[in-house]
């Protein structure tokens, strides 16, 4: 579905398959539907099991075509993760035209000439994205197109990934009657919707709380400059208060949910849960343990992120933290962010496209960012299933010579090894080692 402006994005999560259906009409992006579905088959934002991701994928299609009254016939999909890796690169081509005027197929050979890149054969590029063009000796250029040249270079970033899990995805929306329409970065969809373009421009921090996971994006110059993957997540909130309280899984997810803040005083001594332990007792646990044991997870998830900030060289944002991601809702959040951040801490709300729970914030961010890419970006968007890895013909090997030659500068990556989690204050201490050792 892409006629008109309008698109269909698949956010595939961990807990929930979430689907949105936009458009775009006088540069406003409208939601049309939206529906979602219990994720069983996902783990850490990789599909572990096809056929139940298949299976959730059907339930949030019936639900957004029940809204719409039409099918959908494609959608794009955001992918994410520890596989996915951000490189710089560049491309270069001549100019073919007996005028020597950039063409729409110039700009494709050149972006096509920056995903040569030799690459384990695990892994696979997923789309380039060009930030400037140079023709002959005039850099800085946006969009070359129509302008007269010998030489056309590109720089930009690739995005790789690692094939058997795209395959998985592909296979996944393939079996549910859909069409993959192309991948989308999870956190440039986000960027483009829950920052502005100032802070994009001036540098920002985006943490996007997931599942199971928490993303690190940081921009400057409109440009993502580093990203990285935590293993900890809103998950990782309801276990911590199945242990406390001794309950089921989806009674500490209701008390989460229901009652959850991020900091023990905003909670209400006196505002009690009430819920049944596995043991069968009944039991009424006060909000404000409900908020210490949240706090103490949340203060660790952000001082890690904290820590990988300061490493990649990043510890003070201009534009501060925006938080975004289902469990980034909790009151208090944000006063526990500026705390560990130190610095400005807000909470996104796309309330403005009629969506008002940050969850959906990655699939609405893929609805502004496919919408609004320039058609020279998109000359290399679409081609995320093409074999660019490997040189094909005479004029693809000499790139590929070209820039096994040139110096590579990928974006500063975390290289430390998994760490331990920071030693929690003194008050929070005595509870993590009474549950997790």
């Amino acid at each position: 579905m892409e006629t008109k402006g309008t698109i269909a994005a698949l956010d595939i999560g961990t807990s929930e398959v979430k689907l949105i259906v936009g458009e775009l009409l006088g540069g406003t992006l409208n939601v049309l539907a939206e529906g979602s579905a219990p994720s069983a088959g996902v783990k850490r934002g990789v599909i572990v099991d096809i056929d139940q991701t298949v299976n959730a994928i059907k339930q949030a299609v019936a639900e957004v075509e029940r809204t719409l009254g039409e099918p959908i016939g494609e959608v794009y999909v955001a992918i994410s993760g520890e596989h996915i890796q951000v490189k710089d690169c560049q491309g270069m081509t001549s100019i073919k035209g007996e005028d020597n005027e950039i063409t729409d197929d110039d700009v494709k050979d050149v972006l096509h000439s920056a995903m040569v890149m030799r690459i384990p054969n695990e892994l696979s590029v997923v789309d380039v994205l060009p930030k400037t063009f140079t023709v002959d000796q005039q850099t800085e250029i946006t969009d070359p197109r129509g302008m007269i040249g010998y030489r056309l270079e590109v720089t930009g970033k690739l995005i790789i990934g690692a094939k058997t899990i795209l395959h998985s995805i592909k296979r996944s929306i393939e079996r549910a009657g859909l069409e993959l329409a192309g991948y989308v970065l999870e956190s440039l969809a986000v960027s483009r919707i829950a920052a502005s373009i100032d802070e994009l421009e001036l540098g920002v921090g985006i943490v996007d709380i997931g599942h199971e996971t928490t993303t690190l994006s940081i921009y400057e110059k409109n440009d993502l400059v580093y990203s990285t993957t935590l293993s900890y997540g809103g998950d990782h909130l309801t276990r911590d208060l199945t242990y406390k309280m001794n309950c089921k899984y989806q009674d500490a997810k209701l008390a989460k949910e229901e009652y959850g803040v991020a900091l023990e005083a905003l909670g209400d001594p006196e505002e009690k849960v009430s819920y049944v332990t596995i043991n069968g007792e009944h039991r009424f646990e006060p909000q404000t343990e409900i908020g210490f044991v949240l706090e103490a997870r949340l203060e660790e998830i952000f001082e890690m992120i904290q820590k990988r900030m300061t490493q990649a060289g990043y510890s003070q944002m201009n534009s501060g933290i925006i938080l975004c991601g289902g469990s980034s809702s909790l009151p208090g959040i944000d006063q526990l962010g500026k705390r560990i951040f130190k610095q400005s801490v807000n909470v996104y709300q796309p309330a403005s496209l009629g969506i008002r729970h940050p969850k959906y914030a990655v699939a609405a961010g893929m609805l502004r960012y496919v919408l609004s890419r320039s058609t020279v970006s998109k000359s290399g968007f679409d081609r995320a299933d093409e074999k660019g890895t490997s040189a094909q013909g005479r004029e693809q090997r000499e790139q590929e010579e070209l820039l096994t030659k040139a110096s590579q500068a990928p974006v500063r990556e975390d290289r430390t090894p998994r760490e331990q989690p920071p030693k929690e204050r003194k008050s929070f201490s005595s509870f993590f080692e009474k549950f997790f050792g």
